[in-house]
């Protein structure tokens, strides 16, 4: 498997089934965190993190899109998954959080920046979708930040703490990206 250098102590590498404790403490060290835009009140204990993350390796192997952690100084910081490839679109959805202690360092937007470039570029997927909760300025100022372009509103198309609520759904077209990564910095 491999390891993607971010720099600054910080790197990527796929999420795998060994990592189900690890993942189920930073779970529980950031539920509060993470439960305000994430319904992932199912992984509350070792098994169920097991299986979630052996998903992930399954669609790994399935479409070449792994779901990967984002470790900064040997610490689960968070991640960025993504949903099945459609192949005859050849697109996806991505998505990312972030544990509660390692927001402001711009961990997330150089790790999507790394994955979008593995999928636009390896790939060749033509079609990214990121969808948010429109409250959620964090994720969408990450999704701004990178690019991605703000299509709609899909109103109360999401689930968050119970209530539904309304998703902001933004695009990335692969010519775009390489329009955005060949731009000088």
């Amino acid at each position: 498997m491999f390891k993607h250098d971010l720099g600054d102590g910080a790197y990527l590498q796929p999420l795998e089934p060994r990592h189900a404790q690890e993942f189920l403490d930073f779970l529980t060290a950031n539920r509060e965190h993470l439960l305000e835009w994430l319904n992932w009140e199912h992984l509350f204990g070792l098994e169920e993190a097991q299986k979630y993350l052996a998903q992930g390796m399954t669609r790994y192997a399935e479409d070449s899109l792994p779901w990967v952690g984002i470790w900064q100084d040997g610490r689960m910081a968070g991640g960025v998954l993504f949903f099945p490839v459609d192949k005859r679109t050849k697109s996806s959805e991505i998505g990312y959080w972030l544990g509660r202690g390692f927001t402001g360092r711009g961990l997330v937007t150089r790790a999507a920046r790394a994955m979008l470039n593995h999928a636009f570029g390896e790939l060749g997927l033509k079609r990214m979708a990121l969808l948010a909760a429109t409250e959620n300025r964090a994720s969408r100022r990450v999704a701004e930040r990178l690019g991605f372009t703000l299509e709609g509103v899909l109103r109360k198309a999401g689930l968050c703490k119970g209530q539904t609520v309304d998703l902001a759904a933004y695009s990335m077209l692969a010519e775009e990206w390489a329009r955005l990564e060949a731009a000088p910095q």
